[in-house]
């Protein structure tokens, strides 16, 4: 598949797609069925980009300047004429310039790989982030369950991916993952979210401790009536 740095495809979303991460669409707009036609037929990747303002279907739409390219990898055209589609993150890239040839956006880019940072600090910096992300997972999956989520949490041991996987998976709000997304290097990414992590270690423990204490209540209510 190739990623033509000149006029590729753009899709402006409410959402931040990593490298090495899924991202399914649905889609029902003429303009980006075309654009996925073509994509499909030329055999070329499209550059997803978070929305600033504006909206995801309809008019246009103002967009961050640092996104990442995706590649299909499964379509399915659906009876009502929508088009059902897994893609995967491939590469970071930075908009230089916008066209407008096509009923769809298009534009030129730069792809922007990742550099590494101090790879002295690398394997434990992903060894602290390994332990925060798992134990972020636990907590959600406690919290959405009533119990521990079964079975064993893997996290990537490669850093990069780590890094990704970690930004891809917090429940956050876009903008700070546009943040992560835009940080120059994986060491900067992991310390971030290592920070981000302790921070939610703390508030997921205060839900945790205040829905105990309001399921207590409602025994103790139940109790005296």
């Amino acid at each position: 598949m190739n990623i033509p740095e000149r006029d590729l495809p753009l899709f402006p979303l409410n959402t931040v797609l990593f490298p090495r991460m899924p991202l399914p669409l649905r889609i029902f707009e003429p303009r980006y069925q075309e654009m996925m036609t073509r994509c499909l037929r030329e055999r070329i990747g499209f550059g997803v980009l978070l929305i600033r303002e504006g909206n995801e279907v309809g008019g246009p739409a103002e967009t961050f300047t640092v996104g990442t390219v995706a590649r299909i990898v499964h379509v399915e055209d659906t009876a009502d004429g929508r088009m059902n589609m897994l893609t995967m993150g491939m590469a970071r890239f930075r908009l230089l310039k916008t066209h407008d040839a096509y009923p769809y956006p298009s534009g030129d880019i730069e792809i922007w790989q990742d550099e590494m940072g101090d790879t002295r600090r690398l394997p434990r910096l992903g060894q602290m982030a390994q332990h925060a992300y798992i134990n972020y997972i636990a907590q959600l999956a406690e919290l959405a369950e009533g119990d521990d989520l079964p079975g064993q949490i893997v996290a990537p041991q490669d850093p990069q991916v780590l890094s990704y996987t970690i930004a891809a998976n917090l429940q956050l709000p876009n903008t700070v993952k546009q943040e992560l997304l835009a940080l120059e290097t994986v060491q900067e990414r992991l310390e971030r979210e290592l920070e981000i992590l302790d921070a939610e270690q703390i508030f997921l423990q205060r839900v945790k401790l205040m829905r105990e204490a309001f399921t207590q209540n409602d025994i103790d209510t139940f109790s005296m009536n």
